[in-house]
C-alpha cells in the first residue's frame, strides 16, 4: 500500500470538509414558517394577547422625564411666556424633569393651551436648567414627587 504525502492529506480532508459544508447548507436554509404566538409566562388563562405599547420613555436619573411628543418646544429661563427662550427641545428628543412650580395635584391638561400656562416643569440639559410648560410634554414618572421650585430658584421639598 502506498503512503500519502502531507500534502496530499490536506488537500483530501479539505476536499471532505467542503462537501459536508455543500451537503448541510440546504438544512440551514431558512423556511417560510409563521412563528404561532405563546404566551411568554405559561398560560393566558383566556385573555387575549396584549398587543406591545409604543417605546417607553426612559426614565431620567431624577425618575422624571419628559418628550416633546407634538413638536418642538421652547425651553424658557422661568416658569412663564415672559420669560426669554433659552433653548429648544426637538421633537421626539427627552428632557430630564427636575422640578415643577406647584400646580394643584391631579389637575390635568384641557384641550385649551392657553388655560394651562400655569403649569411648568424646572428641565435639565447638561449643566443649563430651564422651564418648559408641562402640557407641551408627554411625561413618565411621579412628577409630584420633585421638589416645587419657585420662579425665583426656591426650592420647596415635598413629603
Amino acid at each position: 500500500m502506498r503512503k500519502l504525502k502531507p500534502s496530499h492529506l490536506l488537500w483530501i480532508a479539505s476536499f471532505a470538509t467542503l462537501a459536508l459544508l455543500f451537503m448541510l447548507a440546504p438544512l440551514t436554509v431558512a423556511q417560510d414558517v409563521q412563528p404561532t404566538q405563546t404566551p411568554l409566562f405559561g398560560d393566558t388563562f383566556g385573555l387575549a394577547t396584549p398587543t406591545p405599547m409604543e417605546t417607553p420613555i426612559p426614565i431620567s436619573l431624577t425618575g422624571v422625564g419628559g418628550r416633546a411628543d407634538r413638536g418642538p418646544v421652547a425651553i424658557r429661563s422661568g416658569p412663564g411666556l415672559e420669560f426669554p427662550r433659552i433653548g429648544r427641545l426637538g421633537t421626539g428628543r427627552l428632557i430630564d424633569i427636575v422640578g415643577w412650580n406647584g400646580w394643584e395635584r391631579g389637575r390635568e391638561c384641557t384641550p385649551d393651551f392657553q388655560n394651562d400656562l400655569d403649569m411648568w416643569v424646572q428641565v435639565q440639559v447638561g449643566e443649563t436648567r430651564g422651564w418648559v410648560a408641562r402640557c407641551v410634554l408627554t411625561i413618565t414618572g411621579r412628577l409630584t414627587d420633585l421638589p416645587i421650585i419657585t420662579a425665583s430658584g426656591d426650592r420647596i421639598l415635598q413629603r
